[in-house]
């Protein structure tokens, strides 16, 4: 019998889901995602800098796989702290 064949691609998003260091950074993202629609109203643009920001993050995290830098990991705590609370 041959081995299967593992994409490896598929393989390393793992690390993007579950109970991981990145899995959790991204369930925060997505809170914070929400946490701005909410504050903002449903008057919000749906356009919005802030938003906008933290949906491509989300979209890198679960589509690319890459990495968030040391600022972006500083922009996410800054809008938690404005939102998230």
């Amino acid at each position: 019998m041959k081995p299967t064949k593992v994409n490896v691609y598929e393989a390393d998003l793992g690390r993007f889901q579950g109970d991981t260091f990145w899995g959790g950074v991204l369930m925060k993202l997505k809170k914070l995602g929400t946490a701005i629609e909410m504050k903002k109203g449903p008057k919000m643009n749906i356009d919005d800098v802030q938003y906008r920001w933290v949906d491509d993050r989300i979209n890198y995290l679960e589509k690319e796989g890459r990495k968030l830098t040391k600022e972006e990991m500083k922009q996410a705590n800054n809008l938690w702290t404005k939102y998230g609370r």
